[in-house]
C-alpha cells in the first residue's frame, strides 16, 4: 500500500515540477501553451492521471490512487475546461481498464466532478488564501469518492484506513505542491521582470512581438525614453535616478491592461505593446503618459532651489504589414530620435 503512495506521491511532484520548469525556462514553449492550453492541458493531466490510476493502490478490487488530488490542482489552476476535459477522459480511460463491481463508482465520481467541481471553485474563490481554497477542493474530491464507496461497496469499515491515510497523505502533499507552486513562480517572475521596476522584462518583449507576429495581429509599438536621464545620476546620485525610473514606471503600470503591456526594455528606455487599438486612440494615450510624466514631482530632485522636472520623448509605430521584429522597433526607434532631435518632451509617430 505504501508503495503504491509513495508513486503516486512521485508521480505528481515531477509532473508538476517538470510542467512549470517549462513555463520558467521555454518562452516560446509558453506562449505556444497559451495559443493552444485547453487542448495539451487537458491531454497533460490526463496523461498524469493515468499514471496516478496504474499505480493505484488495489484492496478488495477496489482501486485508490490520488487523482482526486490532481483534480483539485487542475480545476484551482487551469480551469474549469480542462477540468472537465481531463475527467471526462480519464472516466473513459477507466472504462477501458477493466469493467467490474467498482466500475459504476468510477462513472459516478466522474459525472459529479464534471457538474459540481467548478461550482465549488467559483464558491471557494471568493476566500482570500489559495492554501485554503485548494484544501477544501481536495478534500471535496476524496469525499465524493469516499461516500460513493459507502453507499455503493457498502462497506465503510474496510475503506476507512485506507481513506484515513488519503486525508493526512493529500493535506500535506497540497501544502507541499503548493509551496513547489509558489518558488517556481517566484524564480519565472525573475526571469521575466525587472527587478527595480517589477515591469516585464526585454526578453518578454521580445517574445510578445513574436507571438504578434505568429499572429498576423495589427498593433502598436511605442518605446520611451526619459529625457536627460544621465544628468540626473550625473546631478544627483543612482539612488535619485531609480527614484526616476520607479515613478515613470507607475505612471506607465497605471495604463497597462488586457490590450496594453508595459516593459523596461533597457537602462531609461520604455516599451509599450497596444494590442488591436484604434491607432488615434493609441496617439491619444500616449499623450496622457507623456503629460502625467511631466506632473511627476520628486522632492529629492532640487537644483538651484528648484525641483527638476521628469519628461519622455516617445516614438510610436503602428504595425500594418508584417516584416520581422527588427523592423518594428526600428521604426519605433526612429520615431523616438525625431522627438529627441526636435527637442524632446514630446510624441513623434513613425512612418
Amino acid at each position: 500500500m505504501f508503495i503504491s503512495i509513495l508513486a503516486n506521491m512521485s508521480i505528481l511532484l515531477v509532473s508538476l515540477y517538470g510542467y512549470l520548469s517549462y513555463y520558467v525556462n521555454y518562452n516560446k514553449f509558453h506562449s505556444f501553451l497559451k495559443d493552444k492550453g485547453t487542448f495539451f492541458n487537458s491531454i497533460f493531466v490526463t496523461i498524469v492521471g493515468i499514471f496516478l490510476l496504474y499505480f493505484a493502490i488495489e484492496i478488495g478490487g477496489a482501486r485508490y490512487d490520488l487523482r482526486f488530488l490532481l483534480l483539485a490542482f487542475t480545476v484551482k489552476y487551469f480551469g474549469n475546461k480542462v477540468t472537465i476535459t481531463s475527467t471526462l477522459l480519464l472516466m473513459v480511460i477507466r472504462l477501458f481498464w477493466g469493467i467490474d463491481n467498482h466500475t459504476p463508482i468510477a462513472i459516478c465520481y466522474s459525472v459529479l466532478l464534471v457538474f459540481t467541481l467548478p461550482m465549488l471553485k467559483y464558491i471557494v474563490s471568493k476566500i482570500n488564501s489559495d492554501i485554503i481554497q485548494l484544501l477544501i477542493l481536495n478534500y471535496y474530491c476524496l469525499l465524493i469518492g469516499n461516500f460513493l464507496n459507502a453507499i455503493i461497496i457498502k462497506n465503510p469499515l474496510r475503506d476507512i484506513n485506507i481513506y484515513l491515510h488519503l486525508y493526512v497523505i493529500s493535506t500535506i502533499l497540497v501544502f507541499v505542491l503548493y509551496y513547489m507552486i509558489n518558488d517556481i513562480k517566484k524564480m519565472q517572475k525573475k526571469a521575466t521582470h525587472d527587478y527595480l521596476t517589477k515591469m516585464k522584462n526585454r526578453s518578454e518583449f521580445q517574445a510578445k512581438l513574436e507571438v504578434l507576429q505568429k499572429k498576423k495581429k495589427i498593433f502598436s509599438l511605442a518605446i520611451l525614453d526619459i529625457d536627460y536621464f544621465k544628468v540626473f545620476n550625473d546631478s544627483f546620485n543612482h539612488l535619485v535616478g531609480d527614484l526616476v525610473l520607479l515613478e515613470v514606471s507607475k505612471v506607465l503600470l497605471s495604463f497597462e491592461g488586457n490590450k496594453i503591456n508595459c516593459y523596461r526594455i533597457g537602462g531609461e528606455e520604455f516599451s509599450l505593446v497596444f494590442e488591436e487599438i484604434n491607432f488615434v486612440e493609441v496617439e491619444n494615450k500616449l499623450e496622457k503618459i507623456r503629460l502625467a510624466v511631466q506632473k511627476i514631482n520628486i522632492d529629492e530632485m532640487l537644483l538651484d532651489g528648484e525641483v527638476r522636472g521628469i519628461t519622455v520623448s516617445i516614438g510610436v509605430s503602428h504595425i500594418k504589414t508584417f516584416s520581422n521584429i527588427e523592423n518594428y522597433i526600428s521604426s519605433a526607434d526612429d520615431a523616438l530620435y525625431k522627438a529627441k532631435e526636435n527637442g524632446r518632451n514630446q510624441l513623434v509617430v513613425g512612418k
